[in-house]
């Protein structure tokens, strides 16, 4: 009976990404089989299920950095990629799988206006590691704020190095910036400590995935970056950019993703 229903309930997923992607350029379910024929795609996709599962149930509050992680290795298989161009058109239930699963967008954040203010964390990032001051400033906020990425405290050296970062006008920008790419859940996260520990006034600030030598806590947040490209300032080499980016992922196999997590 279970069986009867979980292949009932994947017609009629497979019948509305059909009618809801008419006008696209990939039909979902067929991206999904090509996925599933593909050795590297299958596993990567598999990957994707169980990494991303306790999010898309809702047992998790934040996107944890190994369904970012899954997210951008099966972007970079050879059929995962044909998984981005789905639209989800008027698909209740496809529309209800993409917002679930985009707190966990990668994606480069591009702002609407060509001031220098209005950027991205990872632009504005790159930005001040390109001057010597910044840069240095950086490296000592790193170094020094190791208790407040733990969600500890805010100590008086770390809330000091914040307060010389900002006086830099590279630094400022990094207090304007969306969090944003692979570094987002963390960012996230240490604007939320820096609000709660820090009292400084304005927006919290952002920080680049930490390099020092402490033990920070935040095992969900670490990011392994042997398995990530690296992302040029344009975002060219990034495998979730702006032309092939997640953005337009197949909201449509989310859905069979979503069935299948309900049907095991």
């Amino acid at each position: 009976m279970l069986q009867a229903a979980r292949v009932s309930w994947y017609s009629l997923a497979i019948l509305a990404c059909l009618s809801s992607v008419s006008g696209a350029e990939s039909v979902c379910w067929q991206a999904v089989l090509r996925c599933q024929e593909e050795k590297e795609c299958k596993w990567a996709y598999s990957q994707y299920s169980a990494a991303c599962e306790p999010f898309l149930k809702g047992l998790r509050r934040q996107c944890p950095s190994h369904c970012i992680g899954a997210l951008v290795k099966l972007n970079q298989t050879q059929n995962g990629p044909d998984l981005e161009n789905c639209d989800c058109d008027q698909d209740v239930q496809c529309r209800r799988a993409k917002r679930a699963i985009e707190p966990c967008m990668p994606r480069r954040y591009r702002g609407q206006s060509p001031d220098a203010a209005d950027l991205g964390c990872t632009a504005a990032r790159q930005r001040c590691e390109k001057e010597s001051v910044c840069h240095g400033a950086m490296k000592e906020y790193l170094s020094n704020c190791g208790q407040l990425f733990n969600g500890k405290r805010c100590t008086a050296v770390c809330k000091s190095t914040i307060q010389h970062l900002l006086s830099i006008p590279s630094g400022i920008l990094l207090n304007t910036c969306v969090c944003d790419g692979v570094e987002r859940p963390f960012c996230e996260v240490v604007k939320e400590n820096m609000e709660k520990f820090c009292s400084i006034e304005g927006p919290s600030l952002f920080t680049a995935t930490p390099d020092s030598e402490e033990n920070y806590e935040y095992d969900d947040y670490e990011m392994n970056k042997t398995d990530l490209r690296a992302e040029t300032t344009d975002g060219e080499n990034s495998p979730l950019n702006d032309s092939s980016g997640l953005e337009t992922h197949t909201w449509c196999a989310l859905l069979l993703l979503l069935l299948n997590l309900w049907f095991p």
